[in-house]
């Protein structure tokens, strides 16, 4: 289990999947991230691969408005259903059993945008062109300025022209990424 650490929640312990396919972020991961964020409140969220979505519920914790959770893990499903419930916040959220490729497809269908993405994709998901897959897909769901964050192996690059900014943490980089305003 982790903990929540910012926000109207702070101290509520989440479920996490029994599983070796997810990497939860830890409390000092999710706070280098909320702290360049500075503030998440009113924003519409979208965490992919949530895994037992720690990122979105902590913004939800912080004042975002509404978070969508996608994952295809069945335990990752029940694990972020338990967590909205236990943190009462079942009404701002929606969650998605899908693969992130089809779910993403019928959220730019319907044309959602969000002002937040997260993408923490399993390391085993990865190769040459990943990464910038899913910053491309991201874009396409993100609202003009949005931010895009992405977990991601060092050995990923990112070669879009997007503004970037890359933390490195122990063996992986935290990339965030803004959409330019419209």
């Amino acid at each position: 289990m982790i903990k929540i650490s910012n926000g109207t929640k702070k101290g509520f312990r989440l479920k996490v999947p029994n599983n070796n396919l997810v990497r939860p972020k830890t409390s000092k991961i999710r706070k280098m991230i909320f702290d360049i964020l500075q503030s998440v409140e009113g924003l519409e969220v979208l965490d992919i691969f949530a895994g037992s979505g720690s990122l979105g519920i902590e913004a939800l914790s912080m004042g975002a408005k509404f978070t969508t959770f996608i994952d295809k893990s069945p335990a990752s499903i029940n694990s972020i259903k338990d967590n909205l419930r236990k943190c009462d916040f079942v009404n701002q959220s929606s969650v998605i059993n899908q693969e992130f490729g089809i779910a993403t497809r019928m959220l730019i269908k319907n044309k959602k945008k969000y002002d937040l993405i997260f993408a923490d994709p399993p390391y085993s998901y990865f190769d040459d062109k990943t990464l910038n897959g899913i910053i491309r897909t991201a874009l396409k769901l993100s609202s003009p300025g949005g931010v895009i964050i992405c977990d991601h192996p060092k050995e990923e690059k990112i070669i879009l022209d997007v503004e970037n900014r890359v933390k490195e943490y122990k063996d992986k980089f935290i990339t965030f990424c803004w959409q330019n305003e419209k």
